[in-house]
Protein backbone atom coordinates (compact mmCIF):
# COMPACT_ATOMS: atom_id res chain seq x y z
CA UNK A 1 0.00 0.00 0.00
CA UNK A 2 1.49 3.67 -0.65
CA UNK A 3 -0.06 4.88 2.65
CA UNK A 4 2.66 3.00 4.18
CA UNK A 5 4.43 3.92 7.14
CA UNK A 6 7.99 3.84 6.52
CA UNK A 7 10.41 2.57 8.80
CA UNK A 8 14.71 2.43 8.24
CA UNK A 9 15.52 -0.62 9.98
CA UNK A 10 19.40 -0.22 10.85
CA UNK A 11 21.26 -3.72 12.09
CA UNK A 12 25.34 -4.91 12.11
CA UNK A 13 25.52 -6.86 8.70
CA UNK A 14 27.00 -9.81 10.84
CA UNK A 15 24.69 -9.72 13.35
CA UNK A 16 20.98 -11.99 12.55
CA UNK A 17 20.03 -13.24 15.65
CA UNK A 18 16.38 -14.79 15.70
CA UNK A 19 15.32 -12.02 17.99
CA UNK A 20 16.28 -9.43 15.82
CA UNK A 21 14.87 -10.75 12.48
CA UNK A 22 11.89 -10.92 14.28
CA UNK A 23 11.82 -7.47 14.64
CA UNK A 24 11.81 -6.75 11.06
CA UNK A 25 9.35 -9.59 10.81
CA UNK A 26 6.78 -8.23 12.49
CA UNK A 27 7.50 -4.33 11.71
CA UNK A 28 7.05 -5.89 8.39
CA UNK A 29 3.56 -6.72 8.91
CA UNK A 30 2.57 -3.28 9.29
CA UNK A 31 4.82 -0.78 7.64
CA UNK A 32 7.26 -0.76 4.84
CA UNK A 33 10.51 -1.82 6.34
CA UNK A 34 13.22 -0.88 4.77
CA UNK A 35 16.38 -2.71 6.26
CA UNK A 36 20.35 -0.75 6.14
CA UNK A 37 23.22 -3.22 7.39
CA UNK A 38 26.23 -1.72 8.76
CA UNK A 39 29.25 -3.55 8.03
CA UNK A 40 31.39 -3.08 11.55
CA UNK A 41 34.94 -2.96 10.69
CA UNK A 42 38.48 -3.27 12.53
CA UNK A 43 40.06 -0.30 13.31
CA UNK A 44 40.21 3.19 11.54
CA UNK A 45 38.23 0.69 8.64
CA UNK A 46 35.13 1.53 10.33
CA UNK A 47 35.35 5.04 8.35
CA UNK A 48 34.58 3.80 5.47
CA UNK A 49 31.05 2.02 6.89
CA UNK A 50 30.36 5.58 8.70
CA UNK A 51 31.19 7.42 5.44
CA UNK A 52 28.75 4.93 3.68
CA UNK A 53 26.06 5.46 6.05
CA UNK A 54 26.37 9.04 6.18
CA UNK A 55 25.83 9.39 2.16
CA UNK A 56 22.81 7.17 2.51
CA UNK A 57 21.50 8.84 5.64
CA UNK A 58 21.98 12.53 3.70
CA UNK A 59 19.84 11.58 0.88
CA UNK A 60 17.74 9.26 1.84
CA UNK A 61 16.69 10.64 5.87
CA UNK A 62 13.84 12.25 4.77
CA UNK A 63 11.67 9.47 3.06
CA UNK A 64 11.15 7.67 6.10
CA UNK A 65 8.69 7.90 9.45
CA UNK A 66 10.75 6.28 11.96
CA UNK A 67 14.41 4.94 12.63
CA UNK A 68 14.82 1.66 14.37
CA UNK A 69 17.91 0.73 15.78
CA UNK A 70 19.17 -2.29 17.15
CA UNK A 71 22.04 -1.91 19.73
CA UNK A 72 23.58 1.58 20.29
CA UNK A 73 27.03 1.37 18.71
CA UNK A 74 29.37 3.38 16.19
CA UNK A 75 25.80 2.24 13.77
CA UNK A 76 23.61 4.60 15.98
CA UNK A 77 25.62 7.55 15.99
CA UNK A 78 24.97 8.92 12.26
CA UNK A 79 21.27 7.89 12.58
CA UNK A 80 20.42 9.88 15.41
CA UNK A 81 21.54 12.64 14.40
CA UNK A 82 20.16 12.81 11.53
CA UNK A 83 16.94 11.69 13.26
CA UNK A 84 17.21 14.90 15.12
CA UNK A 85 18.36 17.13 12.08
CA UNK A 86 14.95 16.26 10.16
CA UNK A 87 12.47 15.94 12.93
CA UNK A 88 12.25 12.25 12.60
CA UNK A 89 11.45 9.88 15.45
CA UNK A 90 14.49 6.99 16.67
CA UNK A 91 13.99 3.54 18.56
CA UNK A 92 17.50 2.03 19.85
CA UNK A 93 16.98 -1.89 21.27
CA UNK A 94 19.31 -2.37 24.24
CA UNK A 95 20.55 -5.47 24.34
CA UNK A 96 23.64 -5.58 26.80
CA UNK A 97 26.66 -4.25 25.72
CA UNK A 98 25.89 -0.84 25.51
CA UNK A 99 25.07 -1.18 29.39
CA UNK A 100 28.05 -2.29 31.10
CA UNK A 101 31.41 -2.52 31.21
CA UNK A 102 33.69 -5.11 32.66
CA UNK A 103 37.11 -4.78 32.09
CA UNK A 104 38.34 -8.61 33.38
CA UNK A 105 36.13 -9.96 30.53
CA UNK A 106 36.46 -7.17 28.05
CA UNK A 107 32.77 -6.32 28.10
CA UNK A 108 30.73 -3.23 27.24
CA UNK A 109 31.24 -0.33 25.68
CA UNK A 110 31.58 2.39 28.62
CA UNK A 111 35.92 2.70 28.98
CA UNK A 112 38.44 5.52 27.91
CA UNK A 113 41.35 2.52 27.92
CA UNK A 114 42.21 3.72 24.00
CA UNK A 115 41.13 6.70 21.31
CA UNK A 116 38.96 4.62 19.40
CA UNK A 117 37.49 3.24 22.68
CA UNK A 118 36.86 6.57 23.62
CA UNK A 119 35.13 7.69 20.55
CA UNK A 120 33.40 4.04 20.90
CA UNK A 121 31.50 5.34 24.19
CA UNK A 122 30.82 8.51 23.03
CA UNK A 123 28.81 7.50 20.06
CA UNK A 124 27.22 5.12 22.33
CA UNK A 125 26.71 7.92 24.86
CA UNK A 126 25.16 10.45 22.55
CA UNK A 127 22.66 8.09 20.47
CA UNK A 128 20.75 7.06 23.41
CA UNK A 129 20.76 10.45 25.20
CA UNK A 130 19.55 11.52 21.80
CA UNK A 131 17.45 8.86 20.34
CA UNK A 132 13.41 9.04 21.33
CA UNK A 133 13.22 5.20 22.95
CA UNK A 134 15.49 3.12 24.42
CA UNK A 135 14.14 -0.10 24.27
CA UNK A 136 16.12 -2.40 26.85
CA UNK A 137 15.42 -6.40 26.48
CA UNK A 138 15.23 -6.39 30.57
CA UNK A 139 14.91 -3.48 33.47
CA UNK A 140 18.20 -4.80 34.71
CA UNK A 141 20.31 -3.19 31.67
CA UNK A 142 18.76 0.51 33.06
CA UNK A 143 19.95 0.30 36.65
CA UNK A 144 21.68 -3.21 38.31
CA UNK A 145 24.03 -4.20 41.01
CA UNK A 146 25.29 -7.81 39.98
CA UNK A 147 26.72 -9.14 42.83
CA UNK A 148 27.68 -13.10 41.25
CA UNK A 149 30.55 -11.43 38.83
CA UNK A 150 32.94 -11.04 41.72
CA UNK A 151 31.55 -13.29 44.92
CA UNK A 152 34.29 -15.62 43.77
CA UNK A 153 36.54 -12.84 45.21
CA UNK A 154 36.83 -12.00 48.59
CA UNK A 155 37.04 -8.57 49.15
CA UNK A 156 35.64 -6.93 46.18
CA UNK A 157 32.62 -5.17 45.79
CA UNK A 158 29.82 -6.29 43.49
CA UNK A 159 29.42 -4.28 40.31
CA UNK A 160 26.79 -1.42 39.45
CA UNK A 161 26.18 -0.63 35.70
CA UNK A 162 23.18 -0.01 33.34
CA UNK A 163 22.69 2.89 31.42
CA UNK A 164 21.62 5.04 34.43
CA UNK A 165 24.97 4.18 35.49
CA UNK A 166 27.11 5.25 32.56
CA UNK A 167 25.12 7.98 31.94
CA UNK A 168 23.50 9.76 34.88
CA UNK A 169 20.73 12.47 34.34
CA UNK A 170 20.11 10.60 30.94
CA UNK A 171 15.91 11.78 29.97
CA UNK A 172 15.29 9.63 27.23
CA UNK A 173 12.31 7.53 28.00
CA UNK A 174 12.88 3.71 28.59
CA UNK A 175 10.51 1.10 27.50
CA UNK A 176 11.66 -2.28 28.67
CA UNK A 177 10.31 -4.60 25.86
CA UNK A 178 11.13 -8.28 26.78
CA UNK A 179 12.20 -10.64 23.83
CA UNK A 180 9.72 -13.31 22.48
CA UNK A 181 9.91 -17.06 21.26
CA UNK A 182 8.22 -19.28 19.16
CA UNK A 183 6.81 -21.70 20.97
CA UNK A 184 5.63 -24.13 17.76
CA UNK A 185 9.82 -23.88 16.44
CA UNK A 186 11.34 -24.71 19.74
CA UNK A 187 8.98 -27.57 20.47
CA UNK A 188 10.24 -31.02 21.69
CA UNK A 189 8.65 -34.27 19.60
CA UNK A 190 6.50 -36.45 21.89
CA UNK A 191 8.84 -39.53 20.38
CA UNK A 192 12.20 -37.96 21.60
CA UNK A 193 13.10 -38.58 25.40
CA UNK A 194 15.19 -36.59 27.53
CA UNK A 195 18.74 -37.94 28.39
CA UNK A 196 20.89 -37.59 31.28
CA UNK A 197 22.10 -34.40 30.23
CA UNK A 198 23.39 -30.58 30.62
CA UNK A 199 23.49 -28.41 27.37
CA UNK A 200 24.54 -24.87 26.73
CA UNK A 201 25.17 -22.44 23.90
CA UNK A 202 26.71 -19.17 22.82
CA UNK A 203 29.27 -17.51 20.62
CA UNK A 204 32.41 -18.43 21.71
CA UNK A 205 35.18 -16.74 19.30
CA UNK A 206 37.69 -15.81 22.07
CA UNK A 207 38.48 -16.37 26.34
CA UNK A 208 36.47 -13.75 27.53
CA UNK A 209 33.33 -15.10 26.07
CA UNK A 210 34.07 -18.41 27.10
CA UNK A 211 34.27 -16.90 30.60
CA UNK A 212 31.76 -14.50 30.46
CA UNK A 213 29.53 -17.58 29.14
CA UNK A 214 30.45 -19.61 32.09
CA UNK A 215 31.77 -22.62 30.03
CA UNK A 216 34.76 -22.53 32.38
CA UNK A 217 32.59 -23.68 35.20
CA UNK A 218 30.68 -26.46 32.97
CA UNK A 219 33.99 -28.28 32.13
CA UNK A 220 34.87 -27.95 35.55
CA UNK A 221 31.54 -29.32 36.95
CA UNK A 222 31.79 -32.04 34.25
CA UNK A 223 34.87 -33.84 36.05
CA UNK A 224 32.89 -33.43 39.09
CA UNK A 225 29.42 -35.12 37.50
CA UNK A 226 31.19 -38.17 35.15
CA UNK A 227 27.96 -39.88 34.64
CA UNK A 228 26.09 -36.72 32.87
CA UNK A 229 26.84 -35.64 29.59
CA UNK A 230 27.60 -31.74 28.99
CA UNK A 231 26.99 -30.62 25.66
CA UNK A 232 28.76 -27.17 24.71
CA UNK A 233 28.06 -25.39 21.25
CA UNK A 234 28.80 -22.39 19.50
CA UNK A 235 32.90 -22.34 19.32
CA UNK A 236 34.64 -20.71 15.96
CA UNK A 237 37.49 -22.93 15.22
CA UNK A 238 40.57 -21.55 16.97
CA UNK A 239 38.63 -21.70 20.58
CA UNK A 240 37.70 -25.00 19.30
CA UNK A 241 40.91 -26.43 18.51
CA UNK A 242 41.96 -24.48 22.10
CA UNK A 243 39.39 -26.44 24.29
CA UNK A 244 39.01 -29.67 23.06
CA UNK A 245 41.74 -31.71 24.20
CA UNK A 246 41.30 -30.42 27.65
CA UNK A 247 38.34 -31.51 28.65
CA UNK A 248 36.82 -34.99 30.30
CA UNK A 249 35.28 -37.71 27.81
CA UNK A 250 31.63 -36.66 28.91
CA UNK A 251 31.92 -33.45 27.84
CA UNK A 252 30.94 -32.87 23.62
CA UNK A 253 31.93 -29.62 22.25
CA UNK A 254 30.49 -27.82 18.70
CA UNK A 255 31.38 -25.54 16.41
CA UNK A 256 28.51 -23.13 15.39
CA UNK A 257 25.52 -24.95 13.88
CA UNK A 258 22.63 -24.49 12.67
CA UNK A 259 18.93 -23.92 14.38
CA UNK A 260 17.89 -27.28 13.27
CA UNK A 261 20.37 -29.07 14.87
CA UNK A 262 20.77 -26.45 17.92
CA UNK A 263 16.71 -27.66 18.54
CA UNK A 264 17.71 -31.10 18.06
CA UNK A 265 20.03 -30.59 21.09
CA UNK A 266 17.39 -28.84 23.63
CA UNK A 267 15.71 -31.46 22.76
CA UNK A 268 17.18 -34.17 23.87
CA UNK A 269 18.92 -32.22 27.20
CA UNK A 270 17.55 -33.01 30.63
CA UNK A 271 18.78 -29.25 31.73
CA UNK A 272 19.93 -25.98 30.13
CA UNK A 273 22.89 -24.40 32.35
CA UNK A 274 23.25 -20.50 31.71
CA UNK A 275 26.08 -19.33 34.33
CA UNK A 276 26.54 -16.10 32.86
CA UNK A 277 28.81 -13.66 34.28
CA UNK A 278 26.52 -10.76 32.30
CA UNK A 279 23.57 -10.77 30.32
CA UNK A 280 20.92 -8.58 28.93
CA UNK A 281 17.61 -11.26 28.30
CA UNK A 282 19.79 -14.26 27.06
CA UNK A 283 17.84 -16.33 23.95
CA UNK A 284 19.22 -19.54 24.26
CA UNK A 285 18.01 -20.38 27.60
CA UNK A 286 14.51 -19.72 26.93
CA UNK A 287 14.46 -21.32 23.82
CA UNK A 288 15.58 -24.61 25.78
CA UNK A 289 13.11 -24.11 28.15
CA UNK A 290 10.49 -24.47 25.43
CA UNK A 291 12.04 -27.78 24.40
CA UNK A 292 11.28 -29.01 28.40
CA UNK A 293 15.06 -27.99 29.38
CA UNK A 294 14.95 -27.70 33.57
CA UNK A 295 17.15 -24.26 33.56
CA UNK A 296 19.73 -23.80 35.86
CA UNK A 297 21.67 -20.13 35.91
CA UNK A 298 23.45 -17.39 37.79
CA UNK A 299 21.64 -14.58 39.62
CA UNK A 300 22.22 -12.22 37.01
CA UNK A 301 20.38 -9.76 34.77
CA UNK A 302 17.19 -11.77 32.88
CA UNK A 303 18.14 -15.02 34.40
CA UNK A 304 16.36 -15.32 37.32
CA UNK A 305 13.44 -14.01 36.20
CA UNK A 306 13.67 -16.14 33.11
CA UNK A 307 14.14 -19.52 35.37
CA UNK A 308 11.41 -18.30 38.10
CA UNK A 309 10.69 -21.10 40.15
CA UNK A 310 11.33 -23.40 36.55
CA UNK A 311 14.84 -24.56 37.90
CA UNK A 312 17.51 -23.71 40.12
CA UNK A 313 19.86 -20.62 40.52
CA UNK A 314 23.60 -20.21 41.59
CA UNK A 315 23.73 -17.10 43.70
CA UNK A 316 27.35 -17.29 44.00
CA UNK A 317 30.45 -18.20 41.41
CA UNK A 318 30.94 -21.46 43.12
CA UNK A 319 31.54 -24.82 42.00
CA UNK A 320 29.77 -26.05 45.18
CA UNK A 321 26.82 -24.25 44.00
CA UNK A 322 27.08 -24.96 40.37
CA UNK A 323 27.69 -28.40 41.09
CA UNK A 324 24.71 -28.74 43.29
CA UNK A 325 21.97 -26.62 41.16
CA UNK A 326 22.96 -29.00 38.38
CA UNK A 327 22.52 -31.80 40.00
CA UNK A 328 19.19 -30.95 41.84
CA UNK A 329 18.01 -30.24 37.71
CA UNK A 330 19.43 -33.61 36.55
CA UNK A 331 17.55 -35.45 39.34
CA UNK A 332 14.16 -32.76 39.15
CA UNK A 333 10.83 -34.71 37.78
CA UNK A 334 10.15 -34.78 34.03
CA UNK A 335 6.95 -32.30 35.03
CA UNK A 336 9.58 -29.29 35.57
CA UNK A 337 10.63 -29.29 32.36
CA UNK A 338 6.91 -28.88 31.24
CA UNK A 339 6.20 -25.90 33.69
CA UNK A 340 9.76 -23.98 31.64
CA UNK A 341 7.85 -24.00 28.92
CA UNK A 342 4.61 -23.35 30.17
CA UNK A 343 6.03 -20.12 31.89
CA UNK A 344 7.90 -18.89 28.82
CA UNK A 345 5.11 -19.21 26.59
CA UNK A 346 2.91 -16.85 28.94
CA UNK A 347 5.71 -14.38 29.47
CA UNK A 348 7.87 -14.29 26.62
CA UNK A 349 5.84 -14.94 23.78
CA UNK A 350 6.54 -14.34 20.11
CA UNK A 351 3.03 -12.40 20.44
CA UNK A 352 3.45 -10.78 23.59
CA UNK A 353 6.73 -8.98 21.62
CA UNK A 354 4.65 -8.25 18.92
CA UNK A 355 1.50 -6.16 20.63
CA UNK A 356 3.99 -4.40 22.81
CA UNK A 357 6.33 -3.37 19.66
CA UNK A 358 3.20 -2.84 17.08
CA UNK A 359 1.47 -0.82 20.42
CA UNK A 360 4.54 1.72 20.63
CA UNK A 361 4.98 2.69 16.91
CA UNK A 362 1.53 2.95 16.16
CA UNK A 363 1.54 5.50 19.16
CA UNK A 364 4.56 7.09 18.08
CA UNK A 365 3.16 7.16 14.30
CA UNK A 366 -0.32 7.80 14.55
Amino acid sequence: MKNKKKILFIKNLYQNPKFITNDIDILSKEYSVKLLNFKSRKNAFIIFSLMYQFIYLLFNIWKFDLIYIWFADYLSFYPVIFSKLFSKKSIICAGGYEATYIPEINMGVFTNASLSKSVRAFCVRYSLKNCTYILPVDETLIEHTNNYIYSDTPGKAPLKDGIKEFIPGIKTEFRTMYLGYDSELFKKPGNIAKEKSVVSAGLIVNDDEFRRKGFDLLINAAKQLPDVKFVLIGFNDENLDKHKNNVSSNVELHKIVPYSKLIEEYCRAKVYAQFSLFEGMPSSICEAMLCECVPVGSTVNGIPKIIDGCGFIAEKRSMVEIVDTIEKAINAEEALGKKSREHIMKLFSYKNREDALIKLTRSILS
